[in-house]
Parts: C-alpha cells; structure tokens; sequence
C-alpha cells in the first residue's frame, strides 16, 4: 500500500521495507488510509516534478521528519517544538547536541506533510478553530496547525515549546496558551522592533545585543529543561553549518534568474521551508540534495527548459503557499514567472552582514545575521529588501501576495506598494491570501487578479519592445 507514495517521495524499496513497521504506526496514529495514500499520490505527480531525483529527496526529508515527529514519545525521545518563525541555529545546535531529542517545528512539518503531500490540513485547522484558537478572528493559520496537530495526537505532547516574540506576537501568545492549558514548560525569546525609520540598513548595536541576549538565555533554558549539554564549541559549529546550508542554497536559486524559469516554486518550496528550520537531516542529506538539484537545474538552463515560456513577465512574491501545490501553479499557468520571494533571495545588506567580523560572540552573530534580513528589523527593513530584489533580480512587478492574519507583516503591504511603485517605478498588485490555510484563499479565488495582473504586465512588456 505505501510503494507507490514512497517512491514518489524518494524512499528506495529497501528502504520502504524497512521503515514499514514505523510508516504503518506513525499512520494509524495521523489517521491517513488507503484514500488519503491514493490522494497524496495524485498530487505528487499532478503538482510536483517527480521525475526530478532532487525533488523526490526533498519530499523524503519532510516524510521522514513527519514519522519521526509521531513517533517521537513512544520511541523515548525529548521533544521540544520552536515555534515559527524561529532562531534556526538554536533549532540545528540541539538537534546536533543529542540524537535522543526531536526538535523540529511542528506546524512546518504538518503543513508539508498533511497540507502539501496529502491535502488534509483542513481537519488540523479545525480542531485548533474548537479549541481556543476561533475561526473569523484572524487567528494564524499557522498557529493553529502547532495547536490543532497537539490536540489531534499528530504532534506529541513535547516537553518544552521554544516561542519566538521578536517577530509575532500571536506566537507567543500561543504557546502560552498551550502552558496554561496542558502544563507545556515553555522557553520564549523575545524582542523589539521599534527602529529609527531610516536606519536599516545599518543595525545598532544595541538591537543586536539586545537579541543575542535573548537567544542565549533561550538556549540554557533548554539545555537545563532537557538535560543537555551544548557547548560553545558546538554552537560555533552549528553557525558555521547554517551558513554552508543557506550558501549551497543562493547558488542553487542563482540558476533562477535564467530565462525561461527552470523550476517551480511549488519545487523548491521543501528545501527552503527545511533550511528555515534546519534539523540533523538538513546537513547529512539537505545538502546532498541541493547539490543534484543545482545540477539538474544546470542541465534544464543548458537544455532552454523551463516552467514557463521565455520571455514571461518575472515578478517577486512575498512567499509561497505553503500548504497547497495549487496555489503557485495557478500563478505560473496565468503565464508569470516566480523565480524567487521576498524570503529566501539574498540581498547585499544580508551578504554584508554574513561577512561582517564586528561580533565575534555566537548569539551576537546570530542575531546580526536575522536582523540583517530585514523582515525581523522593522517595516523599513522590510521595505528596503524588496527595493533590493527588484533591483537584484530585475523584475517586471511585484505580486505582493500576504498573510491576512500576520500581526507583524501586515503593517507593510501598502507601504511596500507605494516604495516600489513610486521609487522604481514597478507595478505592485497586493494580494491578500493565507500561506498556511486555503478554505477562504484558494487558488480559484485568487485566479481572477492574478490573470488581470499577468496580462497588464504582458502589455507593459510588449508595448516596452514594440
């Protein structure tokens, strides 16, 4: 029953064969039968290249998290769940520290997994909508899959939540929630992104001691919740592995500026969404995965093969769906190349701040390189990092494609269109959607605009040439 959905994840059929017994427990335990098998294998091959190697590897990282994340407790291990958006070098350091500890993001994984792959995280969101997090209050989608794959048995109850405040301020909040409801101990690191308007791209010093502080009284809080020694030695090592991480992955998206667009978003998305929250498979196998794509992707460029006609208009998103394939496919059907999003394209402000040797300590260093991104900076950092792109990836619009319910993000749509628009002189649809739930923003609501929109810039472009 399993073949057929786990060689189209990349699972050799020895492979198969031995992780039977724990596939068959961790689906019991998810409530995932023979229609639920049949669906993923549908979508895989509808919506995902699965003649590509690396893709089917990619697909296989967050297949095998998924079990590990059901199994975790029967199999004795310590669970501890960062919440997202979360500080990805404490996220690789203690999965480094100790192979009897699963730290991973659970929403990530639920919505990859049960969202992507099979198509059912409506029941997840649902049970989070009955218990505490309500429907029609703009409560995150993706919070409610952190809460609603507890409630549901998916997620084990872990042993200490990792909350992050320097960005949401919903997260938190729900994982205190989740204390005062079930007795979770959790750990939160907060901060502070009140910055002088015309600041970034230079960062004070202050934000980033005041933010190393925090990760670093994070991270001995977990150690002394989970019995574990990391050391600094450790951490170092951890720092340097996520930089290698993330530099293999700009040289594979470096391959998307060709024209025509070598490969989806819909594609890429489980490499990227694993590199924000790295665990031990990130480094033994992510890499190893990233390097065939570059090559796969050096062969499509060679071979003038693309997702989309040469020539189509190329436009920066925020973000990608991340819960339904459709969503992404709609927007390349409608003729728009997608070659990179507001999240993962490096700018030179965060090029700099990777090279800057002014902090030396690993939580200064940290924090430094996440506030160089922009978005955890301020609505001006984050305004400055779409100028960057445009500019770096020399774009024909912006999709501004947003989560309605972001606390944080929310702030800055209208601002982002208005900089892009009178500075650069790009045309800038804003496009209210939701990353993580499409009931209410599913890719036929969303066809209308997104069509409307390929086709003014289309006439913009023709009208350019002729």
């Amino acid at each position: 029953m399993y073949t057929e959905l786990f060689t189209l994840c990349g699972y050799e059929p020895e492979e198969i064969e031995k992780e039977t017994p724990r596939i068959e427990r961790a689906f019991e335990k998810a409530k995932l039968g023979r229609e639920d098998i049949e669906r993923a294998e549908n979508r895989l091959r509808e919506y995902f290249d699965t003649t590509s190697f690396g893709v089917r590897k990619s697909l296989k990282i967050w297949m095998e998290q998924f079990i590990d994340m059901v199994l975790a407790r029967e199999e004795g291990k310590k669970i501890i769940y960062p919440s997202y958006p979360t500080v990805p070098d404490i996220t690789l350091a203690i999965n480094m520290a100790s192979e009897d500890v699963f730290c991973q993001t659970p929403e990530l994984v639920l919505d990859m997994v049960m969202g992507q792959i099979f198509g059912k995280i409506d029941p997840i969101l649902e049970a989070a909508e009955a218990h505490g997090l309500s429907q029609g209050l703009a409560m995150c989608s993706l919070n409610q899959a952190r809460v609603g794959g507890i409630i549901q048995g998916i997620a084990p109850m872990p042993d200490l939540l990792l909350g992050t405040g320097f960005f949401c301020d919903q997260t938190p909040k729900t994982d205190d929630y989740l204390h005062e409801v079930y007795g979770i101990p959790m750990v939160i690191m907060d901060g502070c992104m009140d910055s002088s308007w015309d600041e970034f791209p230079e960062i004070s010093s202050r934000r980033v001691k005041a933010l190393g502080i925090e990760i670093r009284r994070a991270m001995e809080e977990c150690q002394d919740a989970l019995g574990i020694k990391i050391t600094d030695e450790l951490l170092e090592e951890s720092f340097s592995d996520f930089t290698k991480l993330w530099t293999s992955l700009f040289m594979l998206w470096d391959y998307m500026k060709n024209d025509p667009q070598p490969m989806s978003l819909v594609d890429l998305g489980p490499l990227w969404w694993m590199a924000t929250s790295p665990d031990r498979r990130a480094l033994t196998e992510g890499i190893q995965v990233i390097a065939q794509l570059i090559r796969e992707m050096h062969q499509k460029v060679k071979e003038g093969k693309g997702v989309v006609p040469k020539g189509a208009p190329k436009v920066l998103i925020f973000c990608h769906q991340a819960t339904d394939p459709r969503v992404m496919r709609m927007i390349e059907n409608a003729g728009i190349a997608v070659p990179t999003t507001a999240l993962i394209g490096v700018t030179a402000s965060q090029a700099a701040a990777f090279a800057d040797t002014k902090y030396t300590i690993w939580e200064e260093k940290v924090a430094n390189n996440m506030l160089s991104h922009g978005l955890y900076h301020s609505t001006p950092g984050c305004i400055h990092r779409y100028r960057e792109l445009c500019q770096t990836w020399n774009v024909d619009g912006v999709l501004n494609f947003y989560h309605f319910s972001c606390r944080a993000y929310c702030i800055a749509p209208l601002m982002i269109k208005s900089a892009i628009e009178e500075d650069a002189g790009i045309p800038v649809l804003s496009l209210e959607g939701d990353f993580y739930d499409t009931r209410q923003y599913s890719a036929e609501s969303l066809k209308t605009r997104v069509e409307t929109f390929a086709d003014m810039l289309t006439i913009k472009a023709a009208s350019r040439s002729g």
